[in-house]
């Protein structure tokens, strides 16, 4: 089991323990002096794909989704696995690379299709990796942290410009066209523009 899976898991089971004996309750009255109102965290639902019957425990793997949806880590908009939005989003962290970016990336390049392959080119894969410079056969996971990789790579050597790192990561170096690079960022910006 993941470390983000156990995390989901542990804020299943708090939530449950909260929810068990009242959540806020009714506040006691204000000692003197008031201490000044701060402001309760949002109250957080688990909703899950398929509720436990009566005298039953739910699901486990429905509450760690449940969980993970409600962190953050786990958003079921988009059309990858867990396993992938895990793998994509420790590779962005590790990398520097934009969540949102990355998945705008992926829509553009296979359009979330992790067995494309580019007749032309050869290139295959969620990130449409070039057979020359990548080995073949890599799972979908490897693609996105080989993929995610090489766009951070061009991150780091223009100095952090999205516009001329995505140009190259589409042409081999900045050309100075920026075709590509908008497709990528209008893509990713029905992403949202930060990670959960």
């Amino acid at each position: 089991m993941t470390t983000r899976k156990k995390d989901a898991l542990v804020f299943a089971a708090c939530l449950g323990v909260w929810a068990a004996v009242g959540g806020w309750g009714e506040d006691p009255a204000p000692a003197e002096p008031a201490a000044p109102d701060l402001p309760r965290p949002p109250a957080v639902t688990l909703r899950l794909d398929k509720p436990a019957r009566e005298g039953e425990d739910p699901d486990e793997d429905a509450l760690i989704t449940a969980a993970l949806e409600a962190q953050g880590y786990f958003r079921r908009s988009v059309p990858l696995s867990y396993e992938l939005q895990d793998a994509l989003q420790t590779a962005c962290e590790r990398h520097g690379v934009d969540y949102a970016v990355a998945l705008g990336l992926i829509q553009v390049e296979s359009g979330f299709d992790p067995a494309a392959v580019n007749p032309s080119s050869g290139c295959y894969g969620l990130m449409q990796l070039s057979p020359r410079y990548f080995p073949s056969g890599l799972t979908p996971a490897e693609n996105l942290e080989a993929g995610v990789t090489y766009l951070g790579e061009h991150l780091e050597r223009y100095g952090g410009d999205i516009e001329a790192a995505l140009t190259a990561y589409h042409d081999g170096h900045d050309t100075g066209r920026r075709g590509y690079a908008d497709a990528v960022l209008a893509a990713a910006e029905k992403w949202g523009l930060s990670s959960p």
